[in-house]
């Protein structure tokens, strides 16, 4: 058997069906597969393969069974081989999920060992890629290594009829690990389970609490105290980044959300992940959680800390945001955090068990009635992505905002946890260590390397230091189609129209990508058409301020007199307005941009809805949610012209902002145009897109970047290929933004492709 069939009770279970059918042999675990030898009468082994796949365990997947007939050999009973060493290379080791339901009840039960224990687990949950420091999946070999067993759970661990056998992480309070209380400065006020409970008052009161989980801290406070919400912002320097909020269960949920089947299916999984919901009507947190925005961030509690904390206050909803700083590595240890979170939170729920692998939350938004990743980090991470065809072993090390890293050999692609923003320095030498500790857990050692076109990012400087001439650099739209193909199990020789939309890619002419319609394969692509290139004055400082967008596009329009009217906001006022038009009457400090991103921004900045980006896709966001608002259809302008050599079409995107700023202050709504232009994008984007399809004969069309994750576009691109008889392929494993790329950057390496063609 192959696929998620380690560290998840896969050899015990074999061991009882074995049992249950009357046959001898044996089980043992070669890293990536499991061998079963059985023995007996050919109608209880053929029953015994009936139930394998259907009776498995919750966390396991089977992949793929082989089977074949040997020469008997005369076993007396059936036993379970232990590891052998050496054998791991491609082990798929399973990741951190939710406590069952069989533990859960076991630290709410009064008779139970386990009684307000929050570290209990069995095999089928809690914690394991965050617990893992080498391979075999071991013990000795995990973070629990610091934990000798007690005579009770050492009996239970080594029982094989016991759903806790060979359960790595499994204790109790005699033996496991313990979690305390501690004022800012480390001060312990309480321990173990009285410790939750004056955690839980202290939420209560209004207080802002660090928490240690599975894979790093939270931030915690009560989410229904608005006073509680806008104090952690001001700590933070966060005054609109939407926070996640943690809730005791559905009902607690459909008191402020709308989950719908999609997203309950997802908040209930035993992956829990963020999944972002829409407000409901009655909307009863504290607005300063998700400001301006019509939708939330929502879990459910997944550990046992979790779950005991809103036993206590079963009402009560939590804020539970990443302990870091916007773009660099969560906090993972008690020292970092006493000192990192000093002025930030009031007190601190700690624990002693060391996070080997550091692991965010996992964020699932539902587009187009698909789930859509965020962010794929706990939950799913470092469970591989099977691959449609064979690839040599290769790496992938992602661009620079939401980086990742890949490493694929065979028919496995395995993507890392999400790292972050590797400008930073310390993000940067977290990407390093993610990888050195991939290519120990997986056994990879890459032949060719894939990395970014951007010469300036830290992770092309990475690549290129380490594969040397086996470097390739990829093309960051192309990365991201790529890994939509492969995504979508399309096979090795398949072609495909690929819409790429996003904020910001280094493309092959130099210039700054983001609105592009790909023709491409595995092998290569073209550049068949994109949105109208738009001055970007100041470069970054255009993505930092929008209203800097809004000149840059409008400025050959409008004059200088009409421009000074518009309801821009510039941090030193008129003189920055000055600067900017003088930028662009020169043409000095501008950068060109085909950006669907930026055209977003450009729209809520000239409608006054966002004035400036405090944070990753604020303005695109908020425009998002100010167009659900809308009650009047508007038709904005499309005009199509075709550019280059050879010409091809683009999206005039100057003229949807035009017919915006001509609508606006008249009948219309700033909701109404917020939709207009959105509707026009997408209607624009699928009419270049439908035709470039019939005339290059492509009967595929993929959508793949950031702007993927805005519900209106996702749908509306759907219907309108739909009417003309496409179907949309969009991401399935893997995210929509740049979590992507190191994946496709990884198959360009893996299949040795000339880097001419991907550039």
């Amino acid at each position: 058997m192959t696929g998620t069939v380690q560290g998840v009770g896969f050899r015990p279970f074999i061991y009882r069906l074995a049992k249950a059918h009357g046959l001898s042999g044996y089980v043992k675990n070669l890293g990536n597969h499991v061998e079963v030898l059985i023995e007996g009468e050919r109608a209880d082994i053929q029953n015994f393969l009936i139930d394998l796949p259907e009776k498995k365990p919750p966390l396991a997947r089977i992949k793929e069974i082989k089977v074949k007939t040997i020469t008997f050999s005369g076993f007396q009973e059936f036993i379970i081989v232990h590891s052998e060493p050496g054998i791991f290379e491609n082990s798929i080791i399973p990741p951190d999920t939710a406590i069952c339901e069989e533990c859960r009840l076991e630290i709410f039960d009064p008779s139970s060992r386990y009684y307000h224990y929050p570290f209990t687990v069995c095999t089928n949950c809690g914690p394991r890629y965050t617990t893992v420091r080498t391979l075999p999946y071991d013990r000795e070999n995990t973070t629990m290594a610091d934990f000798p067993l007690c005579e009770q759970c050492e009996v239970e661990y080594t029982d094989p009829l016991n759903r806790r056998y060979h359960a790595q992480p499994v204790c109790c309070s005699k033996c496991g690990p313990e979690i305390w209380l501690s004022d800012s400065k480390g001060k312990l006020i309480a321990k173990n389970y009285g410790a939750i409970v004056k955690a839980s008052e202290l939420l209560e009161q209004g207080s802002i609490l660090s928490v240690k989980g599975f894979g790093g801290f939270h931030i915690a406070c009560n989410a229904r105290k608005d006073g509680s919400v806008k104090e952690l912002r001001r700590r933070l320097a966060r005054p609109e980044q939407p926070f996640a909020v943690m809730a005791k269960n559905m009902e607690v949920v459909e008191s402020f959300a709308e989950p719908g089947d999609a997203g309950r299916k997802c908040l209930m999984s035993v992956r829990r992940p963020i999944t972002v919901l829409p407000k409901s009507k009655n909307f009863s947190l504290a607005e300063s959680v998700s400001p301006g925005l019509h939708n939330i961030g929502v879990m459910l509690p997944y550990t046992g800390t979790q779950n005991l904390l809103f036993d206590l206050a079963p009402d009560s909803v939590y804020v539970m945001t990443s302990a870091n700083l916007p773009g660099r590595p969560m906090v993972v240890e008690n020292e970092e955090a006493l000192e990192k979170l000093r002025g930030i939170v009031d007190f601190h729920l700690l624990h002693n068990r060391v996070i080997a692998n550091r692991n965010d939350d996992t964020v699932i938004r539902v587009v187009n009635g698909q789930r859509a990743f965020i962010r794929r980090s706990r939950g799913f991470v470092p469970e591989p992505v099977e691959l449609p065809f064979e690839v040599e072993a290769a790496a992938g090390v992602g661009a620079e905002m939401n980086s990742t890293i890949t490493l694929v050999k065979g028919k496995l692609a395995y993507i890392s946890q999400y790292i972050g923003n590797t400008s930073h320095v310390e993000t940067f030498r977290y990407h390093n260590e993610v990888f050195e500790h991939l290519v120990r857990l997986t056994g990879i050692e890459p032949l060719n390397w894939g990395c970014d076109l951007h010469p300036s990012f830290n992770t092309t400087g990475f690549a290129m230091n380490r594969g040397g001439e086996k470097t390739l650099q990829v093309q960051h739209h192309y990365a991201h189609i790529l890994a939509l193909m492969a995504d979508n199990s399309l096979p090795v020789d398949s072609r495909i129209l690929g819409i790429a939309l996003d904020g910001v890619g280094y493309g092959g002419d130099g210039t700054v990508w983001g609105g592009e319609f790909l023709g491409s394969s595995y092998f290569g692509y073209e550049r068949l058409g994109h949105l109208l290139p738009q001055p970007m004055p100041g470069g970054d400082l255009a993505v930092k301020n929008p209203s800097r967008m809004v000149l840059g596009m409008l400025s050959g329009r409008l004059g200088e007199a009409e421009l000074e009217e518009l309801p821009l906001y510039f941090p030193r006022g008129k003189q920055e307005f000055s600067t900017v038009m003088q930028q662009l009457q020169k043409n000095i400090n501008i950068s060109m941009t085909s950006s669907t991103g930026r055209i977003l921004d450009a729209a809520a900045a000239l409608l006054d809805i966002c004035k400036m980006r405090t944070y990753e896709g604020e303005p695109a966001m908020k425009l998002e949610s100010a167009a659900k608002k809308s009650t009047q259809w508007v038709d904005l302008p499309l005009v199509f012209r075709k550019r280059g050599d050879p010409a091809v079409p683009v999206l005039d995107t100057t003229e949807l902002l035009l017919g915006v700023y001509e609508l606006s202050g008249g009948k219309y709504s700033s909701a109404d145009l917020a939709f207009a232009v959105e509707e026009g994008l997408t209607k624009g984007i699928s009419e270049i897109a439908i035709s470039l399809a019939r005339k290059n004969d492509f009967d595929r069309i993929g959508l793949s970047g950031g702007v993927a994750y805005n519900d209106h576009i996702s749908s509306g691109i759907a219907r309108y290929l739909k009417e003309a008889g496409f179907e949309l392929l969009m991401h399935r494993h893997v995210q929509c933004g740049d979590g992507c790329i190191s994946f496709g950057q990884s198959l360009v390496a893996g299949l040795g492709i000339d880097s001419e063609r991907t550039r």
